[in-house]
């Protein structure tokens, strides 16, 4: 079955939650920012400090200096970052300064652990730019953001999940360039692979969701293959989870792996009935519902052991029709059809035991 569209409702949830993200972000970013200066510098000119307005002049001077020396210093770093972070029109007076961004990736890539961390949060905060801007940084410095995903430095590795977050909710372009870079496995290894650290999960999280959300249709096979079978145990508990179901969903993932092994959809299914508990009245459960029954359609019987134990089951039925959801009705019902299908149980045992509320 196709993906539906995302619900115009679900679309300003998301809104919100980035809104606030980010809002949440611009603070943390900007106090990890001073305290960076002040490992990197020593003590900070009080008159440096205290300087919290840059004009569109003062960013073309900061801009024009580094790329005429073909480097930045920390301060420099630290003045871009909170530059961009008072308004557009210096984001965009930055952008409009040829071979600028080139000297910020120069410290990104260079040996210097603690540039490349100043480096990232000044991008960081310059991705919270336009489309144009998104897309310089994607094509430029993507590469090296989905690199360092991979590295065991957790202030450079958020800071280019936060990057890459703002890149995916602003560019369609930028984000087709990015999942050219191998930035779904990586992203999944964060998130639900054998891998994955409470740290990184919500981050990386919200950028599945927001791939899922703006550029599903550029996902390539090869990257659903391998969200299908790298499929392990997530809690609903864990940070993220809520995502899960909308991802695998919106992806299409069962749809086009229907052949998934007994451990993967046996997850899928364990995660379903252990959510209802946590999140029963959220959206998650809706997408939730479309994808067990996706899997109960597509799926031989015998790889869905989990569902012959009525006790299982059968009680989560219930706890969904219980919520007399009416946007769950539809969908509810083709589970219930696609699980009677199956024939794990006595038909006649199951339906004596549902309480369907009307």
């Amino acid at each position: 079955m196709s993906s539906q569209p995302v619900p115009s409702a679900e679309n300003a949830v998301l809104r919100d939650k980035i809104r606030g993200y980010a809002a949440e972000h611009r603070k943390e970013g900007r106090t990890q920012a001073k305290d960076s200066l002040r490992l990197g510098l020593g003590q900070i000119k009080d008159e440096f400090a205290a300087q919290d307005n840059l004009s569109e002049k003062d960013v073309h001077g900061l801009a024009s200096r580094i790329k005429r020396r073909k480097h930045a210093t920390s301060e420099d770093l630290f003045r871009l970052a909170l530059a961009f972070l008072q308004g557009i029109e210096n984001i965009n007076a930055f952008a409009a300064i040829p071979g600028a961004l080139q000297v910020l990736i120069k410290e990104l890539t260079g040996s210097d652990i603690q540039k490349q961390i100043d480096s990232a949060e000044c991008l960081c905060n310059l991705s919270l730019g336009e489309g144009h801007v998104a897309e310089k940084i994607s094509s430029l410095a993507g590469s090296y953001m989905v690199t360092y995903l991979d590295g065991k430095e957790g202030r450079l590795k958020r800071s280019c999940l936060w990057t890459l977050a703002n890149i995916l909710a602003t560019s369609e372009k930028a984000a087709q360039q990015l999942l050219q870079m191998q930035l779904v496995p990586k992203l999944w290894k964060l998130y639900a692979g054998e891998g994955a650290s409470a740290g990184f999960q919500e981050d990386a999280g919200i950028c599945l969701h927001l791939i899922s959300t703006h550029a599903a249709h550029h996902v390539s096979g090869e990257d659903r293959e391998y969200i299908a079978y790298h499929l392990f145990s997530m809690r609903p508990e864990d940070p993220g989870s809520e995502y899960l179901m909308y991802i695998i969903h919106q992806l299409e993932i069962v749809e086009l792996h229907h052949g998934l092994e007994t451990q993967q959809a046996e997850c899928l299914v364990n995660f379903f009935v252990a959510s209802l508990g946590s999140q029963a009245e959220s959206l998650p459960v809706s997408y939730g519902v479309r994808v067990v029954a996706n899997l109960m359609a597509f799926n031989n019987p015998a790889l869905i052991g989990v569902l012959a134990d009525d006790n299982i089951f059968v009680p989560a039925l219930n706890k969904l029709f219980a919520l007399r959801d009416p946007r769950l009705n539809m969908d509810l019902m083709r589970m219930l059809r696609n699980y009677l299908n199956l024939n794990l149980l006595d038909s006649n045992l199951v339906l004596d035991r549902l309480q369907v509320y009307a």
